[in-house]
């Protein structure tokens, strides 16, 4: 390895052992009554490619009752680490979350023309946790198979809209994403959209997102229930990898409490003229198709 390469990774060694520390149980600031679980980080046994954020201990929680969320990076990579906070803070919730890319796999740069969106990725991390023995063992029995959500950042957003059409998928989440007018990241497009059956949220992150339009136009298209929650100066990462990223996952942990387990309190954070995030200064909410 060259001096230059050792550096770089050096320095990305440094910026996940920071981020680490800001994923700690002790650092997630969770909304008033939302306890925050210690979780852990590790490889899926037998899904090579793949990471499980999950509570530490398994045994706290009811023996098939656990909601797994698969989750699609930003631009399609197979790395979570930009998204180690965010991904921490979802499983503190009672969330098996298991994310495309190894635990030790690093950022890699990408371009338009080079990203290509892999919906099958999220879908083999569904089959293992629902079927493999394996993941039975690793995951003590806790999956429930009723309870599973798809969740996204950007190109990742686009596999968790498309993997959506599942039939096993019970919620679908993106944050700064949705079907460019043209099919695009490997021929996927608006129309899409027609084949997703459960409810969908929609999060940007203002007009400085370069996801901003495709977020309200592809709420507009949508016939399921839905919901387009925006901020108007988080950008396109801010809420998944950067400062606001807290405040993103326990949006994220809201809506698949709401859509997967029936909570209304969680519900209130996106519905009603008083919801949560409509009192909160900068952020807009609308929503179809849905009521407490």
């Amino acid at each position: 390895m060259s001096p230059r390469s050792l550096a770089a990774r050096l320095g990305v060694l440094a910026t996940v052992a920071a981020l680490a520390a800001l994923a700690g149980p002790g650092a997630a600031h969770a909304a008033p009554g939302r306890p925050v679980r210690d979780t852990v980080r590790e490889a899926a046994d037998g899904l090579p490619g793949h990471t499980v954020y999950r509570p530490a201990d398994l045994r706290a929680l009811p023996r098939g009752g656990v909601p797994v969320i698969a989750y699609g990076n930003g631009a399609c990579a197979a790395s979570n680490l930009p998204a180690v906070t965010f991904l921490t803070g979802l499983a503190s919730q009672g969330y098996i979350v298991i994310a495309h890319g190894a635990p030790d796999s690093f950022p890699v740069p990408s371009s338009p023309e080079t990203t290509t969106a892999h919906p099958e990725e999220l879908l083999a991390a569904i089959d293992w946790a629902t079927s493999s023995p394996a993941a039975r063992r690793q995951l003590d029995g806790r999956v429930d198979p009723a309870r599973i959500g798809v969740l996204g950042h950007s190109c990742g957003g686009i596999e968790a809209l498309a993997a959506g059409t599942d039939p096993r998928i019970g919620a679908v989440a993106g944050f700064n994403t949705g079907y460019l007018p043209e099919p695009a990241f490997g021929g996927y497009g608006r129309d899409r959209l027609a084949d997703l059956h459960s409810p969908v949220l929609l999060v940007h992150g203002g007009p400085d997102d370069v996801a901003y339009r495709n977020s309200i136009d592809n709420h507009r298209l949508l016939t399921v229930p839905a919901v387009l929650a925006g901020h108007e100066s988080v950008g396109h990462s801010g809420l998944v990898s950067g400062e606001e990223a807290t405040t993103g996952w326990q949006i994220a942990a809201d809506w698949f409490d709401f859509a997967l387990r029936g909570d209304r309190r969680a519900g209130a954070t996106f519905l009603g003229d008083d919801c949560g995030l409509c009192a909160e200064p900068g952020w807009t909410v609308e929503s179809k198709g849905l009521s407490l």
